[in-house]
């Protein structure tokens, strides 16, 4: 009996220190596998990034309006059809390109980035009062009643304009986001330099008759046989044109930081991932307006027996520039599709650009540029 227990006792050890030795070597095969896994997947990944795509960009900046003295004089109506015409564009189409490296074996990512915007505007704007009550002087004499229609009090803007911007970036960033937010999270924390460039060109045009009317009533002697009573008009006609162009250049260092987690898939062929980013930069350049407007004007009165006729002209032209400092923040926010080789985003994104441009005429004016709205990017990977 008692070698059939110790049989038994014998039978189950062995068992059990098969168990544990499977045990152990299928530990010790994930330990060694799984470095080696990690190379694998590390060597599937692209080497190169390569991502385009645009954004509908709203513009936020503050535009000088070119206001002649005559203004002053104008009716509402007549006025709004002159200002109206200058009103620049709210919505610019931009365009956005980014290439990065990233080495095998390694966290870090050396990029360059690119982002551009145009827009043109060109505008015309007419506006003349319905007519005034007609005119009626009396004269007397076989005719009767003779009747003279008033002219026109009008405005009449045209304008056309042109800006641009460019961004440039440089940057080395490090990945250091590893078990941040969970094992396949990202945050790229990144240094480098940004280059900002704007510029504007504006060409205005203004017609305006804003003085009409008709002195006090006076009396007239034309013929022995004609005569009466009758009241001189008197009208102000003015044309003034503007030339405006603008530029700002700046660099200096900038610092950015983009995150992205996970929300589901499988982050290794196909994932829903949450991205978002902040950035900013400290710029330093020059600000340079070449700005010439001239105003010219007719003063017409009819006196009892003669017309006054007076001109006016005005012009003056400036050409100014100065070292500006250029602080620059920004953030975006959206989602991603990600694969292996192939990433397609949408977000919101908006930067702001404090001090960045003069929008003044005769005397600096500093007006910030901000550019914010929804984009959308697809990025391609190459190598592995």
């Amino acid at each position: 009996m008692s070698e059939l227990i110790n049989e038994t006792s014998r039978g189950e050890n062995f068992r059990h220190n098969l168990l544990t030795n499977v045990s152990l070597l299928a530990l010790l095969g994930t330990v060694c596998v799984s470095p080696n896994a990690l190379a694998s997947s590390d060597e599937d990944k692209p080497t190169v990034w390569i991502e385009w795509g645009g954004q509908i960009e709203r513009l936020d900046t503050k535009q000088s309006i070119f206001a002649p003295q005559f203004y002053s004089f104008a009716k509402p109506a007549v006025l709004n059809a002159m200002v109206g015409a200058q009103r620049p564009s709210r919505y610019s189409p931009g365009l956005d390109g980014r290439i990065s490296f990233e080495p095998k074996g390694s966290d870090w990512v050396f990029s360059a980035t690119v982002r551009y915007g145009q827009v043109k505007n060109a505008r015309h704007l007419h506006y003349e009062t319905p007519g005034l009550p007609s005119f009626v002087e009396h004269l007397v004499n076989v005719t009767g009643v003779v009747v003279r229609p008033v002219k026109k009090n009008f405005g009449d803007g045209q304008s056309k304009s042109a800006a641009s911007h460019s961004v440039l970036d440089f940057q080395v960033g490090k990945d250091v986001g590893i078990g941040l937010f969970g094992g396949h999270a990202s945050a790229l924390v990144s240094a480098g330099v940004r280059f900002a460039q704007f510029s504007s060109q504006s060409d205005v045009t203004l017609h305006a008759r804003p003085v009409y009317g008709f002195g006090p009533v006076v009396p007239k002697t034309i013929v022995p046989k004609y005569h009466g009573t009758g009241r001189n008009p008197y009208r102000q006609t003015y044309t003034a044109v503007l030339h405006a162009t603008r530029s700002t250049h700046a660099i200096g260092p900038s610092l950015s930081w983009e995150a992205s987690m996970p929300l589901a898939g499988n982050s290794e062929h196909m994932s829903v991932a949450v991205d978002w980013g902040v950035n900013a930069a400290a710029l330093f350049g020059r600000q340079r307006v070449q700005e010439d407007h001239n105003t010219t004007g007719n003063y017409l009165n009819y006196n009892v027996n003669v017309q006054v006729a007076r001109h006016y002209a005005h012009a003056t032209s400036h050409d100014r520039s100065r070292s500006v400092f250029i602080p620059n923040v920004g953030g975006f926010a959206g989602l991603s599709l990600k694969f292996t080789n192939a990433k397609f985003s949408l977000g919101y994104r908006g930067d702001f650009f404090f001090n960045a441009t003069d929008s003044g005429l005769d005397a600096r004016d500093a007006a910030n540029r901000n550019f914010y709205g929804p984009f959308a990017t697809i990025s391609i990977g190459l190598g592995g």
